[in-house]
């Protein structure tokens, strides 16, 4: 039986929605507990994923980008933040894509 293409796309947007929903606020268990002062300088290294704290004193508003080296609390407004956190969606969103898409193996010849 075959679902339609339109419920597995709609299926497959819910899902990312939902995966960012649950961890939207929540910084990983290795990342800091609370930002309380941000950074408004941009990261050259490279960011691996974020997640959004919201601003709960003593907590400020931030975006928590994770790194190879370490956690950076960043200032949720300036237009480099934004910029990352949509190339980090469109690039979890295009694996989601590849994930579903099946392809066959290469095959092989004996000789």
């Amino acid at each position: 039986m075959q679902l339609p293409q339109t419920f597995i796309t709609g299926l497959a947007i819910f899902m990312v929605i939902v995966s960012f929903s649950i961890t939207a606020g929540q910084v990983s268990a290795k990342g800091p507990s609370c930002c309380t002062q941000v950074s408004t300088k941009e990261i050259t290294d490279p960011i691996l994923s974020f997640a959004f704290q919201t601003g709960k004193p003593p907590c400020v508003p931030a975006v928590v980008f994770q790194t190879e080296k370490d956690f950076i609390c960043s200032a949720p407004r300036p237009q480099w933040v934004r910029r990352i956190i949509k190339e980090l969606r469109s690039l979890k969103l295009q694996a989601g894509r590849e994930n579903r898409t099946t392809t066959a193996s290469p095959m092989t010849t004996q000789l």
